[in-house]
Parts: C-alpha cells; sequence; structure tokens
C-alpha cells in the first residue's frame, strides 16, 4: 500500500481529488446540508420554478414582407412590386436570400437572414427602406412581419376555433364572431399574452380604378371533431394566441380553457360555438408524464441490476446519486434559464444513460476497497486515488462530445442548443457528486463496522465476476513467457477486433439515411392538397369538404379534432388532425397513412399528400427550380423535368429501390422569383421516407439528364438548373457541420489525453472503444429499421463517451500496474481482474435503464437503439480483445519512438482521409497497414545498418 501510495505522489494525483474528497468526507454537516439545499433546490425548479414551453423560444433569421394590390394581374404585381421590393431587399449585407411571389392581387418576400441577425430590427428596418425609396404604386399595401413557430402560418402559440353549430356559415360572419371571442378574450386581461386576434380571411386594400377600400377573401378554414360517436367538420376561423416569451404554457393553457368555457356558457343560445383546438399543453402534459416514468423506471432497473452486479447497498447508493445529479441539473437549467420543454424534457431522458457512469464507477472503487481495508476514511481515500484520474478523463472527453452541437447554427441550431447545455452540465454535476456526495452517502450506508472487511461481504456475483475475468485473462497468461504464442493471441485478437469493425462498415452501408426520419408512431397525421392552377376559392372549399369526408371515414373513432389553423387557400390546404394517443390505438399512425393513402388514390381537383406530425421538420419535397426570364423555354422545360421523373427510380447504396410518385409543375398564374431570377419550379413525392438520402439521388439524376448539352437545346444557359430542398437543405448544412466537427472533436479529446496519459499512442489506444461500438451501432439500426438520423447521431455523439470510459478505465489502471514494475502482460491481466466489474455494471445498468424508454416511446428508439446496441458492442470487444491492443501498444511503445509514433499518427490519418471518400474499409485498415509498412522499412534499415557495420 505505501508503495502505491508513492507512485501516486510522484505523478501528483494525490494532491488533488484525493484529497479534495476527504476534506468533504471529514465535514458530513456541511455536506449533508449542501445535498439538502441543492435537491430541494432542484426540486422546486422541477415542480415550480421551471416554466412549461412547448419549442424553446428561438429566433427564426426571416422576415415576411406582404400584402396587396387589387390590380388582378400577377405580371404587374411581380413587376410593379415584388421585383422593385427585393431589388431594394437584396442590397442589404445582412441578407441572405430574397425569394417572391406574385400572384392576381397579392405578393409575398421572404427574406432571410445571415446568422447573428436581429430580425425582428432588420424587418422594421427594411419595410422603412422600401417606403422610402417611394417605388411602389400608391395603392399597395404591405407590411412585414417576423414569422415565429406556431400553430398557425403567424406563429400562434395557441389557437381557438370558432365555429358554426349547424356547419355552414359564410366566411364574414364567421369573421365577426372571431373578433367578438377575441375581444372577449383580450377583456380578461391576462398578462402571459402578447396579442389576440382573429385569423383574417379576407385581404385588404385599395381598387386602382376606384381608389376606395376593397377586400377580397384568400383564405377558409374548418374545424373537426369527433363527439357522441360522430366525426363533424365545420365552417370555422382561428382565433391565434400569442403568449409571453418564457409564459409557462400549461398555466396559461388552463386560463384560456376556463375562459372559453365562460363565453360558450354566456352564449349558449348562440349559433356558434369556441373551442381550443390548439395548445402545446397536452404534449409538454405528455412529455413530463413521461420522462417521470421512464426516470422511475430507469432508476428502479439500477437498483436491481446494480444489487446483482454490485450490492443492494451499493445500488441504492447509485440511485440516490443518480436522482441528485438530475435534481442539481434541472436547478442549473433554471439558473442558465431555460424552460421545461420538449428538447429539454428530451435531454433530461437522454442524460439517464450518461450520469450513471461516474456514479458506479465511484461506488465500486469504495466497495472493492471496503474488503480490503477497515477504516472508512482511508478507503475513501485509496478509491478515490485509484479511480479519479480515469473519472476525470472520462467526464471530460463525454461533455467534449457534444461539444460539436454547441456551434450549429441556423435554425436547427437554436432548436437544440439546450441539448448539449443539459448533458455538459449534468456529466460535471455528475462528476462533482461522485467526488464529494457518493463517500458522504458511502460513510453511513456502505462504510458501517458491520460492512468492513472481507469477512462482512456476501456478494455472490463477485465471485462469478472474478472467474470470468480470470477467464478472459487465461490467454494472455498461457502466452507470457513466449513472444510466438504473445503473437498469436494477439494476432487473433486483432483480427477479431478488426472484423467487428469491418463487418460494422458493411452493415452500415445497408443502414439508410434520414436526417429527421418519420417516427414509428404518432399522435397526429396531415393531409396537405394542392390544388390545380385555377382553382377559385369555392372549388377548393368544396375539394376540401369532400377531402375531409375521406379522411374522416379512414381516421373514425381515432379522430380526437382537426383544423386547417386557417392556412387553406384557392392555391394548398393542409389539415392537421389529432388522434388517440399510441398507447390506446390498435393501429399505428403510419397505418393510418397508408390506409389514407389508399384512400385519396385518384382523388380528383387536387394533389394530396398524406404525412404523420413529427416533432421534428416535415419531411421536405424535391423541388427543381428552372431560372430563366424565358417564360416559354423555362416552361418547355419544365415540362420535362416534370415527366423525367415522373416513376423515376432511384437506386440507394445498398442496392434498394426507391421510386418518385407524384409530381408537379409550379402555377403558372404565380410568378416566383429567387435572388431576383425568375423560376418555375418542379415539385416531386417520394415513395420512401429516407428523404436525406433521396434527394441527394435525384438530385444527381436530374443533373446527369439535362446536362449542359441538353440545356442547350432549349436555348437556356447551363446555370438555369438549380434545386430548393427547403428546410431538407437547412437541415443537411447543419448535418455537414457535426461532420465536420467530428475530426475536430476526436483532435481535441487526443490532446487532453495525450497530456493527462503522457503518451502520444495511448490515446489511439484508447479511441479504439469508437470503432468497437461499430458493430452493434449498425447492427441495431438495421435489425430496428431505423434510419441514421439526427437523433442517432445524439446517440453516437453519447456513445463516445460512455465507450472510451471503457477503454480509460483499463489503459489507466495498466498504467498503474506499470508503474509498480508489473510486466506488460501482467498489468493487462491485473487491470481486466480488477476493472471488469465496473467496466460490466456500468454498461449494463446504462442499458437496463434505457428499456424502459425504449419501450414507452417510439420517437426515442433510434437514439436508444444507438446507445444500447452500440454499448454492448464495445464493452464485449473492450473486454474480449482490448487487453491484446494493449499489449500490443506497450510493444511498439519499448521500440518506437516518439518521432517514429507522431510519424504514423500523421500518416494514418493522411491515409484515412485519402480512401475514406474510395473506400471505408480502406480508411479503417490504412493505420494498421501503414504501420506494417514502418515496421518493414525499420526492419530493413536495421539490416543494412548492420551488414554495413559488420563490413
Amino acid at each position: 500500500m505505501k508503495k502505491l501510495r508513492n507512485v501516486y505522489k510522484k505523478d501528483g494525483q494525490d494532491r488533488l481529488l484525493p484529497r479534495f474528497s476527504l476534506f468533504v468526507f471529514d465535514r458530513s454537516r456541511t455536506v449533508a446540508i449542501i445535498w439538502l439545499c441543492l435537491t430541494v433546490f432542484g426540486i422546486f425548479s422541477y415542480t415550480t420554478f421551471l416554466k412549461r414551453e412547448g419549442f424553446p423560444s428561438i429566433s427564426i433569421p426571416y422576415t415576411i414582407i406582404g400584402g396587396t394590390y387589387l390590380i388582378n394581374d400577377a405580371a404587374k404585381v411581380d413587376a410593379q412590386v415584388a421585383k422593385p421590393i427585393s431589388d431594394i431587399v437584396m442590397k442589404d449585407s445582412r441578407v441572405k436570400t430574397v425569394s417572391t411571389q406574385a400572384r392576381a392581387s397579392q405578393f409575398n418576400v421572404v427574406v432571410q437572414y445571415k446568422d447573428g441577425t436581429d430580425e425582428n430590427a432588420a424587418g422594421k428596418e427594411l419595410l422603412q427602406d422600401v417606403r422610402d425609396a417611394n417605388v411602389l404604386p400608391k395603392q399597395v399595401m404591405l407590411d412585414a412581419q417576423s414569422p415565429k413557430f406556431g400553430f398557425t402560418e403567424r406563429g400562434d402559440n395557441l389557437v381557438v376555433s370558432v365555429y358554426a353549430k349547424d356547419g355552414k356559415a359564410s366566411a364574414k360572419d364567421l369573421l365577426a364572431q372571431g373578433k367578438d371571442v377575441a375581444s372577449y378574450i383580450k377583456s380578461q386581461n391576462f398578462s402571459e399574452i402578447d396579442s389576440v386576434s382573429v385569423v383574417n380571411p379576407f385581404a385588404e386594400g385599395k381598387d386602382p380604378a376606384t381608389g376606395q377600400a376593397a377586400a377580397i377573401q384568400t383564405t377558409f378554414d374548418r374545424y373537426g371533431q369527433r363527439a357522441d360517436n360522430t366525426n363533424s367538420f365545420y365552417d370555422s376561423v382561428s382565433v391565434g394566441i400569442m403568449q409571453h416569451e418564457g409564459t409557462d404554457v400549461i398555466k396559461l393553457d388552463d386560463k384560456i380553457q376556463s375562459t372559453i368555457d365562460t363565453y360558450n356558457h354566456q352564449h349558449a343560445g348562440s349559433d356558434y360555438h369556441a373551442v381550443v383546438s390548439a395548445t402545446y399543453a397536452s404534449d409538454i402534459k405528455d412529455q413530463i408524464s413521461e420522462l417521470q416514468k421512464s426516470l422511475l423506471e430507469g432508476l428502479l432497473a439500477v437498483l436491481v441490476v446494480g444489487s446483482i452486479v454490485i450490492a443492494i447497498r451499493a445500488s441504492l447508493i447509485t440511485v440516490i446519486s443518480m436522482s441528485t445529479v438530475l435534481a442539481i441539473t434541472i436547478g442549473m437549467l433554471y439558473l442558465f434559464g431555460y424552460s421545461l420543454n420538449t428538447i429539454t424534457l428530451f435531454s433530461l431522458i437522454l442524460c439517464l444513460g450518461l450520469i450513471v457512469d461516474d456514479t458506479i464507477i465511484m461506488i465500486e472503487a469504495i466497495d472493492a476497497q471496503r474488503r480490503r481495508l477497515k477504516d472508512p476514511r482511508e478507503t475513501v481515500h485509496v478509491a478515490t486515488r485509484k479511480v479519479s484520474r480515469a473519472m476525470v478523463a472520462a467526464t471530460t472527453t463525454a461533455a467534449l462530445s457534444f461539444a460539436p452541437l454547441l456551434f450549429v447554427g441556423g435554425i436547427l441550431g437554436g432548436f437544440i442548443r439546450a441539448i448539449p447545455v443539459t448533458v455538459i452540465t449534468s456529466l460535471v454535476v455528475s462528476l462533482l457528486v461522485a467526488l464529494i456526495f457518493i463517500p458522504f452517502f458511502a460513510r453511513y450506508l456502505l462504510l458501517g463496522k458491520k460492512q468492513m472487511g472481507e469477512r462482512n461481504m456476501h456478494e455472490p456475483a463477485a465471485g462469478v465476476e472474478a472467474r470470468i475475468a480470470s477467464f478472459i485473462g487465461k490467454p494472455m497468461l498461457w502466452a507470457k513467457n513466449s513472444k510466438r504464442r504473445l503473437f498469436a493471441v494477439g494476432g487473433l485478437a486483432v483480427v477479431v477486433g478488426m472484423g467487428f469493425v469491418v463487418a460494422g462498415m458493411f452493415i452500415f452501408s445497408k443502414v439508410t439515411f434520414n436526417i429527421f426520419p418519420p417516427s414509428k408512431d404518432t399522435n397526429g397525421v396531415t393531409v396537405s392538397m394542392t390544388f390545380e392552377p385555377g382553382t377559385t376559392i369555392q372549388q377548393a372549399e368544396a375539394i376540401v369538404d369532400r377531402a375531409d369526408d375521406l379522411t374522416s371515414s379512414v381516421l373514425g373513432e381515432n379522430l380526437t379534432t382537426a383544423s386547417y389553423f386557417a392556412n387553406a387557400n384557392p392555391r394548398q390546404a393542409t389539415l392537421t388532425a389529432n388522434i388517440l394517443s399510441y398507447q390506446e390505438r390498435d393501429i399505428t399512425s403510419p397505418e393510418i397513412v397508408d390506409q389514407l393513402k389508399a384512400t385519396f388514390d385518384g382523388f380528383q381537383g387536387a394533389d394530396v399528400k398524406v404525412g404523420q406530425l413529427d416533432i421534428g421538420p416535415p419531411a421536405s419535397a424535391f423541388t427543381v427550380q428552372l431560372q430563366t426570364e424565358n417564360r416559354a423555354a423555362g416552361m418547355r422545360l419544365a415540362k420535362d423535368v416534370n415527366a423525367y421523373l415522373q416513376g423515376l427510380e432511384l437506386t440507394r447504396a445498398s442496392g434498394e429501390k426507391a421510386h418518385i410518385t407524384t409530381t408537379s409543375i409550379s402555377d403558372p398564374s404565380t410568378l416566383s422569383r429567387s435572388e431576383g431570377q425568375l423560376y418555375i419550379s418542379v415539385t416531386a413525392n417520394f415513395d420512401a421516407d429516407d428523404t436525406s438520402t433521396l434527394v441527394t439521388l435525384a438530385q444527381t439524376a436530374v443533373k446527369k439528364e439535362f446536362d449542359t448539352n441538353r440545356l442547350q437545346q432549349y436555348g437556356l444557359a447551363d446555370n438555369v438548373l438549380n434545386f430548393d430542398l427547403g428546410q431538407e437543405g437547412d437541415n443537411q448544412d447543419s448535418f455537414k457541420t457535426l461532420a465536420l466537427a467530428f475530426p475536430i472533436l476526436l483532435f481535441i479529446i487526443y490532446i487532453l489525453l495525450a497530456i493527462q496519459f503522457r503518451s502520444l499512442a495511448q490515446p489511439l489506444l484508447i479511441f479504439m472503444a469508437i470503432p468497437f461500438s461499430l458493430f452493434g451501432i449498425t447492427l441495431g439500426l438495421y435489425l430496428t429499421h431505423n434510419a441514421f438520423s439526427f437523433f442517432s447521431m445524439l446517440g453516437f455523439f453519447a456513445l463516445i463517451g460512455l465507450s472510451i470510459k471503457n477503454t480509460i478505465l483499463l489503459t489507466d489502471y495498466a498504467n498503474q500496474l506499470r508503474r509498480e514494475d508489473y510486466t506488460a502482460v501482467d498489468a493487462a491481466v491485473g487491470a481486466l481482474a480488477e476493472r471488469f466489474r465496473p467496466l460490466v455494471a456500468t454498461s449494463a445498468t446504462a442499458v437496463v435503464s434505457l428499456i424502459p424508454l425504449l419501450l414507452s416511446s417510439p420517437f426515442w428508439e433510434g437514439l436508444v437503439v444507438v446507445l444500447m446496441f452500440g454499448l454492448l458492442s464495445s464493452t464485449f470487444l473492450v473486454i474480449m480483445v482490448f487487453p491484446y491492443y494493449y499489449l500490443g501498444a506497450e510493444y511498439i511503445r519499448l521500440r518506437v519512438s516518439r518521432k517514429a509514433c507522431l510519424s504514423w499518427i500523421v500518416l494514418s490519418i493522411a491515409a484515412a482521409v485519402a480512401t475514406a471518400r474510395v473506400n471505408p474499409v480502406l480508411a479503417a485498415a490504412a493505420p494498421i497497414v501503414i504501420l506494417i509498412i514502418q515496421i518493414i522499412i525499420s526492419r530493413l534499415t536495421r539490416k543494412s545498418h548492420q551488414k554495413k557495420l559488420f563490413r
């Protein structure tokens, strides 16, 4: 023991964390007060302080300048209004893109800003610039607004639908009734509300011929619900409510519901009825309930598994510690100014599988030392000395794994910012809890006189674990004194490990790619209709009524409510239908979508697209933009592109086929511009949902078919062909940011590990845990039919820290034994025997704690599959073959200079990058090939040198 203590003092480790743990261990009353205060504050933050929101409040870098010019001529609206506004706006350096749409009497100019722009201030300034330019006709009425995420196009957080009880009513009567409801809500003077107003179905302006005020109906609405075992749809109008930023949506919803009930009671004899048709409150309640259920079930699973793998008292400390970490993290979220919303709830659930590591490692170390020692204080001291370095390295690595998410820009970056903040906070808190509170908990639950010493230990699992570790280490001991045997078993281990890695890469080619794939089941579906050009608003209403009847017949008893939220117009309409919770249905939402698609097959009057309502952004259609002022030539090309895309077969990398199902050409009566250039668009939809893969394949196919020579046949330049991927394009840009950040992240982690382990080679050895997890990740996604997506990428980032933790534990303890003059073989075997238990305990508890989450909600499935299968794969290979990799690294370290090692690292990275695009397998094999070449050159050089000396 003294020898080991001296070793620690030499490297300075005994001066920091172990002494800190002893410092707090000796002050139990102070620690108890701190623990109680932090935990209570976290509980109150969760139950009282944190506001409940649907989604985090983020800025959308857009301004929409829109209005009316009642001239009934799209060409004049484009030339006299939309084009001049576009020219003025594009001169502003803050503007990123500008697109316009001009119709018979209306126009829209959509302005996207560069990152960091205050869209509210910029929008007001742009609107003033347009007015100051004085280039628009006097009859033009325009305004600017910055859109927000919400239920209506303008971003309302809550919607009240006012509908006619007998089903039918004129738009003017509905508008008047909607204004009355809005006035009544305003009269309540709710401090949480910014604005209440009816979404006006009429566009108002001045008639150029008379100069008098005029109005034309541009939108309409419907509200549907199931009552008395019958589905009914009604003519309606939407009253939108904008809430203050940070308002508790659940409390506001309760107030609005009560207000509407009172209004209906006061107008019981009216022909109209009001109802809250859209609110985030129910979703947040469901998510909070799901979070609580998953956390309780996960903690119970940890308690059971910990009792089996370690000890009952130790598992109890684990549960208390994890609960403490979550409570403190929630308290920190409140202090950081976050709310309890969809993203923070998601982050807290994700944390459940991450925070178990530090707690298990520390508890197991204390549990192991109490067998050998009888003094609680010395037990804590020695345990902390043994694991503190590994804990700091593992926690730092795990926290850094999520750092790239902090730098994702755009709308996606604003949405997910809370994820890395929450996860990194929880990881740091888990380390502090392990060092401060776990020794305190252990003092009273694990380190009593009756629990100290070998005689007082009654843990059947410990003997089983020891025998398994001994069995795994036998081949190394058998080969200990023979280089041939060592090379044989070591070579076999390397082949097995690389075999799993190559197999994982092979399976990966069969996994689909989709940044935001549809969930396996959701509680909502959408029916989107695109009407034929020239459709009047009366014709559109008649088509919608037929579509509502079909939708109602398919949904049946599964329908709860439905609405168009005032977005239906003569060009398009989208019905959002809420259905029973998937926990109450016998049929899944994808099955409902398939039934609706079959029902709408051959539907007359509109092109119908059916999808499900997901938390992520809706799948983007594939759109080809043909930018040209020559409308005649552009329309000929658009028709040919449209014909080419119809039924086009797309072949994925795995060999599987997909097809384009429906296509359409933009309405000729609408003139659209992008960056001031007129364009005609061709839109296509797919028969599969891996949108990210298919839009790329379709883009490549169109470019190949309509090359420069083909475009010249239409008299058009080669730059006429462009693509608008919508939100999918922004998502892909954000995803590329993560892909680019990944190697930078690994480099930073490598530098930190190199400093901590004082080695250039050992960080690379530790990184082997990442490719070891690849087999499990790809196999899990393939078997469960999940795409590699943004959520699986989050799981992968989480897995980096979890899997590297295993190799850090083994490497760190092996280094400790090497400093005690153990041979490399004895150090590897000793590290496996000593760390086998925490390796199995942390991985088993993390996997089991995630099972309730996997079973409770289909939304989390992709992320949980990556974590569970990747962790199982990595842990298995780390236990079975990693010790042999350690032996190989030690062999090389003793025989290869740091200069040679550094050159191998540089050459390996260069070779891997160069071959990655050609073949991922070659990229994975590049480091080994470079190593073999270096060994051969080294041997030849050595022999040549020896011959010269001999002569």
